[in-house]
């Protein structure tokens, strides 16, 4: 193992040790701190960010704009903005996508070229635009939509709902199969996130058939998905997953949505196959976790957000310092981290006008 990686391990060992132990009164989780500032995009006209992603020197992030005609929704159109070499970003005018089609994620490659999930209102809505060959491929299958994706060049993997569940895999630039899944539900069944980090890929979601509600998938770029055992109570909802350089999978979400006292949770399974719960910082007031980030150095970003008109945004950040909140909650959510070449983490959402309940596109940024 080289030093970089062991340096990994023993911080994610760290970290668990941490989290489990939560923070005595001798060591307060730290209240929230000035390290976090919002980006100007200019004057977006996004209600929401919602994706950003980086590889290499690339970022990009993508806004939704909703319409109105007469008080009433129209349509949705988009907003791309590209990270410039100076650090800041700029509104980049990607393609003239059709209103009738939602993309709700997007994933770049070493070079730039981005990949966009999304939903369409009409025909298959399951659809995929991928900008890696020369000229961009739209495809399409009868699903009902796809909400996430990641990798990179040589492999990728889009998730969303579907009859027994939907993930799309690609090898090969343009080229893009439905997959094969271990699943045994044949109602309502699907994927919320998906991660990949180098060959291997994790997708969490549920199964309503008969041997889970709660559902985690694994597999190589040469070898089939295979369900990986769960645990923790049958009333939490895997709504995002991601992987450490040693081996663990963290995932995360709301354990009680749609109850009277729903709370953000935080799981890990060491490489070893043990799964432990880690102790969040007022679970019940973050509400659920939204994205979670694994930085360079090793610690631990979660991008928080529950359900309903009343969630409050929150970052919380997990190192062998301790465990934080970083910032002063807004009304409003997170709905992605990620980390780009430089070292700078940026979280994506929106804020929500507590007067009117307008809401306004936010990308925050942390630099080291």
């Amino acid at each position: 193992m080289n030093p970089q990686a062991l340096r990994k391990t023993f911080l994610s060992l760290a970290l668990l040790i941490l989290f489990l132990a939560g923070c005595s009164d001798d060591d307060p989780v730290s209240p929230s701190t000035p390290l976090w500032r919002e980006v100007d995009l200019g004057a977006p006209a996004s209600k929401r960010i919602v994706a950003v992603d980086f590889n290499g020197n690339h970022g990009m992030a993508m806004g939704l704009v909703f319409g109105k005609s007469g008080g009433k929704d129209w349509g949705i159109t988009h907003e791309f903005f590209r990270l410039q070499a100076d650090g800041g970003w700029l509104p980049f005018d990607l393609t003239n996508i059709s209103a009738s089609i939602v993309f709700l994620d997007i994933s770049i490659n070493p070079v730039g070229s981005p990949v966009l999930v999304g939903i369409q209102d009409s025909g298959d809505p399951g659809i995929v635009l991928d900008f890696r060959p020369s000229k961009p491929v739209y495809t399409t299958y009868s699903s009902r939509g796809l909400f996430t994706v990641d990798g990179n060049d040589s492999f990728m993997v889009a998730g969303g709902y579907a009859r027994g569940g939907d993930l799309w895999s690609s090898t090969e630039a343009g080229v893009w199969n439905i997959d094969g899944l271990p699943l045994t539900g044949t109602n309502d069944s699907g994927f919320q996130d998906v991660c990949i980090l180098g060959d291997r890929a994790v997708a969490c979601g549920f199964d309503d058939g008969a041997d889970t509600l709660q559902v985690i998938l694994t597999r190589t770029a040469s070898s089939p998905w295979e369900k990986i055992r769960t645990a923790g109570p049958s009333t939490r909802t895997f709504y995002c997953i991601a992987l450490g350089d040693d081996g663990a999978i963290f995932v995360g979400g709301i354990e009680g949505a749609g109850g009277m006292s729903p709370k953000a949770f935080l799981a890990q399974r060491t490489a070893d196959g043990l799964w432990a719960d880690l102790v969040l910082p007022d679970p019940e007031l973050l509400h659920g976790v939204n994205d979670i980030l694994i930085a360079d150095d090793g610690s631990i970003y979660l991008a928080c957000m529950g359900e309903g008109e009343e969630t409050q945004a929150n970052l919380v950040h997990g190192s062998s310092k301790g465990v934080s909140k970083e910032i002063a909650s807004f009304p409003g959510g997170l709905l992605q981290i990620d980390q780009a070449a430089n070292g700078d983490i940026f979280a994506v959402g929106f804020r929500r006008n507590g007067q009117d309940g307008t809401e306004k596109g936010v990308m925050l940024v942390r630099s080291p």
